[in-house]
């Protein structure tokens, strides 16, 4: 081989590896997105469609992953399977979880450490949970003190053994955990160790559920910014949930600051829901595409 020709094959390997790098690198810096059950389940039935049957529409959309619902590890199986099989990643999972009534926790605690077992070989290193309400004529009153305090003490419980599977415990909340001076949402991350207990912000929630106050979504921040290892996203316009996530009545850019200067980069979950009003105008596949492109381009 002539010198020139040595040279320039040379060249156009070097030229070929460092495109290589170059997209790897790209693929690397992309943020990771996923989107959870009930948002994929809100949006595809009111089409009257099944969002199982179109994994392939998600993954098409840009998503990441799912984060996917369970009651019982006998569901864990399948459900990561059926992802993996469309390449959709499973970092986090979703239950519903009683810790406030003597006669169920510890069996909630059971069955949450087994989901854990399940999930963890599969690549999930969240579980996020949401405190069942309390039921009875005197619901409205909400959690007493003691069922707060005896709460707290069971998420801990709870955290701890997950934390020794390599599995985080994140709390989610809705409104009525802001009632009564939000007093349940800060016991329980009051009263927890927070090596033991993690929380799944909910940006929304804190917004709506504070009489629509951005206010209270970024003292939240503030107070318990360093807890949240997942971060939920859905948004309003004029406080009915908008079709697509994007701009509206919760400022993202400022949102998006904020979690950028948070220790670490929380996982990040689509929850955009619908309702009466929200508007239809486009198919399920472009909501979600126009949603991840959205949060790419402000928090990634």
């Amino acid at each position: 081989m002539k010198r020139r020709q040595f040279l320039s094959a040379a060249l156009a390997v070097t030229g070929a590896s460092l495109a290589t790098t170059t997209l790897f690198a790209q693929e690397s810096k992309r943020l990771h997105v996923a989107i959870n059950q009930y948002t994929c389940n809100t949006i595809y039935r009111r089409e009257n469609l099944d969002f199982w049957d179109r994994l392939d529409e998600l993954k098409s959309a840009g998503l990441d992953g799912i984060e996917p619902l369970f009651r019982s590890e006998e569901e864990v199986e399948t459900v990561g399977k059926r992802l993996a099989d469309y390449g959709l990643t499973m970092r986090s999972v979703y239950s519903g979880i009683n810790l406030h009534e003597e006669d169920a926790a510890e069996k909630e605690i059971n069955r949450i450490l087994k989901i854990g077992e399940k999930v963890k070989s599969l690549g999930t290193s969240i579980i996020v949970v949401n405190p069942a309400g309390k039921k009875g004529t005197d619901a409205e009153k909400g959690k007493t003190d003691a069922e707060l305090i005896f709460q707290s003490k069971n998420f801990d419980i709870l955290g701890a053994g997950l934390k020794k599977i390599g599995i985080s415990l994140a709390f989610h909340y809705h409104k009525v955990e802001l009632e009564f001076a939000a007093r349940e949402f800060h016991h329980i991350l009051c009263g927890t160790d927070p090596n033991n207990v993690s929380l799944c912000f909910e940006q929304n929630y804190s917004y709506s559920g504070s009489g629509n106050s951005q206010v209270a979504l970024f003292d939240h921040l503030k107070l318990y910014g360093d807890r949240s290892v997942e971060v939920h996203l859905r948004q309003t316009i004029n406080n009915v949930f908008s079709e697509t996530f994007g701009d509206g009545d919760i400022d993202n850019i400022r949102l998006a600051a904020a979690i950028r200067k948070l220790p670490k980069m929380p996982h990040i979950v689509l929850e955009q829901a619908v309702e009466a009003a929200t508007p239809k105008t486009m198919p399920p596949v472009e909501k979600i595409r126009q949603s991840v492109d959205y949060v790419r381009k402000v928090f990634g």
